[in-house]
């Protein structure tokens, strides 16, 4: 009984104990995105011996930009608000020790917002397990970053002045966010560009460029057995989201007697039905979009109703083709599913699915497919 009261005070020092790990907010590095490169290292090769082991001797294949934000800095508006650090490593947890005894705080990655990966690191199977292996595992890292291809050059990227931001990652943010409300991208955050991986050994990623000082929107990235397979020309991607089932919007042009029209599209509509026909698959894609025409260049007595209905009817043959263009170019040149359709069969047509379950996509290259488009036009001339 003596020894209680020693026991309780035991007790609620452990209970009650400070946070012994904690950074105060002032002493940390915020990262905002990271930018990965493949190096051309020749690998040493071991002498068979045993030796001692030092950092210094590790192999550099990577090249690391780390853009960083200091809160206080910001605030203020001052010029050492963003900055930039690289380093030359052998893997990112031996970039975080390069740059960590450089700078006077802590990197700090759980507010990051976007991972740029270029194409030389998709090319190299090893090296972008590894890479993804780390972004997965790391408990500090956001899920929802942002992941992206990067096609040219690192240097030039991270250097960029953007004209309407401060900070580059920011930039690169809107430019997506602006670009995927008219479905001009497709942004993938990083947890289901991993679970896309995981589940079928098949994703993809959004490919940015740099034109001169502007970073631009351009295709799409296939990733297969972790590593890159195919890029898709952005002429494809206004397809590829409707079928997919991820559409939001856009503008679509056509021509009617002589004159370039602009159709915004507002809401959309798709619907597939599968069927086994003659030992293969038969897909129906449905699509409805609606929206409202731009350009206010025909009087209200020379635009009648026929007159519309013609416009309804070139635009809903223009989609339909884009849809079927989109459709042949994935069997024929990708010749694998990334269109959706192998999940969407699985879960709406199970009985179906399984019969072509181990070779699904052989029987989606052998596929038949019927596509039905049909525009509205609910409006002419932009909304005020």
């Amino acid at each position: 009984m003596k020894r209680m009261p020693l026991v309780l005070v035991l007790i609620f020092s452990f209970i009650f104990q400070g946070c012994w790990d904690k950074v105060e907010i002032d002493e940390r590095a915020f990262v905002g995105g990271i930018f990965i490169d493949a190096l051309e290292a020749e690998k040493s090769k071991g002498g068979g011996t045993i030796e001692p082991f030092y950092e210094e001797k590790m192999d550099s294949t990577l090249k690391v930009i780390f853009t960083l934000a200091n809160p206080g800095e910001v605030l203020k508006g001052g010029e050492k608000g963003f900055v930039t650090v690289e380093a030359e490593a052998e893997s990112i947890p031996d970039a975080i020790r390069k740059i960590g005894i450089r700078l006077n705080r802590t990197p700090f990655f759980a507010h990051m917002k976007v991972v740029v990966l270029t194409e030389k690191v998709l090319k190299d199977e090893n090296l972008f397990k590894e890479i993804l292996d780390f972004l997965e595992r790391d408990p500090d890292i956001n899920a929802q970053v942002n992941i992206m291809m990067l096609k040219g050059d690192i240097e030039k990227l991270t250097n960029i002045k953007p004209k309407l931001d401060i900070y580059l990652v920011t930039y690169i943010q809107g430019v997506f966010n602006n670009a995927s409300k008219l479905s001009y991208v497709v942004p993938i955050k990083l947890f289901k560009f991993i679970s896309q991986l995981n589940s079928s050994n098949k994703a993809i990623l959004p490919i940015i460029t740099v034109n001169e000082d502007e970073v631009e929107v351009k295709g799409l990235a296939l990733v297969k057995d972790n590593k890159l397979y195919k890029e898709v020309d952005e002429k494809y991607l206004r397809a590829f989201q409707f079928i997919n089932g991820n559409f939001k919007g856009g503008r679509k042009f056509i021509n009617f007697k002589g004159v370039d029209l602009s159709y915004f599209i507002q809401d959309s509509f798709r619907n597939i039905y599968v069927k086994e026909e003659e030992g293969k698959l038969k897909f129906t894609i449905k699509a409805e979009i609606e929206g409202l025409l731009e350009n206010n260049v025909f009087s209200k007595e020379e635009l009648d109703k026929k007159q519309i209905d013609e416009i309804e009817a070139i635009i809903s043959k223009s989609f339909e083709l884009e849809l079927k263009e989109a459709i042949k170019y994935f069997q024929n040149v990708v010749e694998l599913d990334y269109l959706g359709l192998e999940d969407y069969t699985r879960k709406n047509y199970y009985r179906i699915f399984k019969k072509y379950e181990d070779n699904w996509d052989e029987a989606f290259r052998e596929a038949d497919f019927e596509v039905e488009a049909k525009a509205f036009i609910r409006r002419i001339g932009s909304s005020r």
